[in-house]
C-alpha cells in the first residue's frame, strides 16, 4: 500500500490502542415498531437478539442527519455544500446529488456480501448485528461451522463475484433474511447499478453495542463516492503533486486531499457563542491540532484504505474512514465500466464528527428535545455557525452493585444486555468489580457495578432502586442466580 508521506503528520502519540470506532427493502421499520417482536428462544437458550430494545425504538426513523436544528444535520449539510462548491479540477465538473436513504431493513446480501465482507468476519455475528429473522439466527452457527466453510477456506472468502453473491443469496437465503443496516455503505451498490458516477448519502445505522457516553446502538453515517474517468486521472496528472503516480495512487492522493479540505471547510464554521462566563472555550486553530492518516486501516470494499485522525482533548480521535474502491465492486455492479478506471469512497460517523467539532462529550445528547439544547442550533446553519455546545446540566451518576454466586447457566454478555434493557435507557454502564471463592459453599461469587444516569433530570434513589430491583429480578430468574 502506498504511503503518501507528504499528506501525513508524524505521530507523536501512541495509537497502539485505538479509540473504539463509531461507526451503516421490503418492510419498513414502522411495522417493527407497531408490532414489537417477541423474544425468540434459540436452542442455546439465549433469546434477546431479535427484540429491538425499547429504549431506542422511538429513535428509529427520527432522522437527525436531515435536521438543521441538530448539529448532526448541520454537519451533513456542510458536507453537501462542500462537494458542490469545491474548486477541484475533477469535482468541480460533477454534481453530487444527495440521497437520504430510507430507514428500512436491508438484506444480508446488501449489507455484507455485496461489499465483500468475509463470511467469518466478526461484524456478521448476531452478537454484533440486529438480525430480524429468527430462522437465520438459529442457523448462523451451523452455517459458520459447516455451510460457509467451503467458501471461508477458499480464495473466494471476501472476493465474491456476481455469480457467487447470487449463489449465496439463494443457497443461504442471504437475499431473504434481513437486518438493521450496520452502515450506510450497504446502499452504494444499488447506486452503482443505476449508473450514478458520484453521490452523497446518509442514514441511520444500528450496531449491538453497550450504551455509554461514547456509544449508542443507533447513529448516523454519511457516505460518498466518486468514479474517475481516464480524462479525470490524466487531468490530475498534469498537476505537480500527481505526476509519476499510478491510477490507484492518483485516486488515493485526490481522496485524502479532498477529505482534509472537507474537514478544514467544516471546522471554519465552528464558533463559541455562549454568553455564560463560566462556560468559556477557546477554539484552537485547526493548523495547531495534530492530524494523521492511518494507512494500516482495512475495509472489505476498499484497497488501499485509510482512516483520518485528529487530536481531540489530548486523544487522537478517528473522524472518518475511506479508500479506493476495489475493482470487484465496480465489476459486479457496473459491468459496462466504459471510460471509468476506478473510484474512491468514504464514510463519516456524523455523531463522532459533531462530538469533536462541537465539544459534545455524550453521544446521547444529540437525541435531546430540551429547548436548552435545540435553541443552540435552531438557526445556526442560516447564521453560518456551528456552535460549540454550551452545557446546561450536570447530573450526577448513581451506582448500585449486584453480587451473586455463579451458576453454570451464567453468560456475561447476555447478563449485561439484560441489565441494559431493564434500565430503560438510564444505564450508562455495567462493569465487573470483583470476585472471590467461598470455600464453605464451594461457590464463586461475582460483583458487578451498574451506573445509572439521567439525562434530563437527577435520578432519585427510589427511582434507581426500582430500576435496579427490576434488573436483579430479571437476571436472577434467567440465570438461577443466588443473590448475596
Amino acid at each position: 500500500m502506498l504511503r503518501i508521506s507528504a499528506l501525513r503528520v508524524n505521530r507523536s502519540s501512541n495509537l497502539s490502542v485505538k479509540p473504539k470506532p463509531f461507526f451503516l427493502n421490503t418492510c419498513s421499520y414502522q411495522s417493527f415498531k407497531s408490532q414489537p417482536l417477541r423474544p425468540y428462544k434459540t436452542q442455546s437458550g439465549l433469546n434477546s437478539n431479535l427484540k429491538i430494545p425499547q429504549h431506542f425504538q422511538d429513535k428509529i426513523s427520527r432522522r437527525l442527519d436531515t435536521s438543521l436544528s441538530n448539529p448532526i444535520g448541520i454537519i451533513a449539510q456542510h458536507i453537501k455544500d462542500f462537494f458542490n462548491s469545491y474548486p477541484d479540477v475533477v469535482i468541480s465538473r460533477r454534481k453530487f446529488d444527495f440521497f437520504p436513504v430510507e430507514s428500512k431493513p436491508v438484506s444480508i446480501s446488501q449489507n455484507f456480501d455485496e461489499l465483500q465482507v468475509p463470511l467469518d468476519h466478526v461484524s456478521r455475528n448476531p452478537s454484533d448485528t440486529y438480525y430480524l429473522d429468527p430462522e437465520y439466527i438459529e442457523k448462523y452457527k451451523e452455517y459458520k461451522s459447516k455451510g460457509y466453510l467451503d467458501i471461508i477456506n477458499s480464495e473466494n472468502n471476501g472476493f465474491y463475484k456476481r455469480q457467487l453473491i447470487d449463489s449465496m443469496a439463494s443457497g443461504f437465503g442471504h437475499s431473504r433474511y434481513r437486518l438493521l443496516p450496520t452502515h450506510t455503505t450497504s446502499h452504494i451498490t444499488s447506486f452503482l447499478r443505476k449508473g450514478i458516477p458520484q453521490a452523497l448519502y446518509s442514514g441511520q445505522v444500528f450496531r449491538r453495542d453497550e450504551i455509554d457516553s461514547q456509544h449508542y446502538p443507533v447513529f448516523h453515517q454519511m457516505d460518498g463516492y466518486l468514479l474517475f474517468s481516464r480524462e479525470d486521472v490524466d487531468s490530475l496528472r498534469k498537476l505537480e503533486e500527481y505526476k509519476g503516480y499510478t491510477d490507484t495512487d492518483v485516486i488515493l492522493i485526490h481522496l485524502k486531499r479532498t477529505l482534509q479540505n472537507l474537514v478544514s471547510y467544516t471546522y471554519d464554521f465552528v464558533k463559541f457563542v455562549s454568553k455564560t462566563p463560566s462556560d468559556h472555550y477557546e477554539k484552537v486553530p485547526l493548523s495547531e491540532l495534530e492530524k494523521l492518516w492511518d494507512d494500516k486501516a482495512t475495509f472489505p470494499f476498499t484497497s488501499p484504505s485509510s482512516e483520518y485522525y485528529i487530536s481531540n482533548e489530548g486523544e487522537m480521535t478517528e473522524l472518518l474512514g475511506c479508500g479506493v474502491l476495489k475493482n470487484i465492486i465496480l465489476e459486479n455492479n457496473m459491468p459496462e465500466l466504459g471510460n471509468y478506471v476506478g473510484g474512491w469512497a468514504f464514510g463519516i460517523g456524523l455523531e463522532r464528527m459533531a462530538m469533536v467539532l462541537c465539544k459534545i462529550f455524550d453521544i446521547r445528547q444529540f437525541w435531546e428535545t430540551d429547548e436548552r439544547f435545540t435553541r443552540q442550533y435552531e438557526s445556526s446553519y442560516s447564521d453560518g455557525l456551528l456552535p460549540i455546545f454550551s452545557k446546561y446540566s450536570k447530573n450526577p451518576p448513581v451506582t448500585r452493585d449486584i453480587s451473586f454466586y455463579l451458576t453454570d447457566s451464567f453468560d456475561e454478555e447476555h447478563f449485561k444486555n439484560m441489565i441494559l434493557e431493564n434500565g430503560k435507557g438510564y444505564v450508562e454502564g455495567v462493569e465487573f468489580v470483583s470476585s472471590y471463592f467461598n470455600d464453605k459453599l464451594n461457590k464463586k461469587s461475582l460483583c458487578y457495578r451498574v451506573t445509572y444516569r439521567g439525562f434530563k433530570e437527577n435520578l432519585t434513589n427510589s427511582f434507581v432502586n426500582e430500576l435496579h430491583d427490576l434488573a436483579i429480578d430479571s437476571v436472577k430468574h434467567r440465570f438461577n442466580l443466588i443473590i448475596r
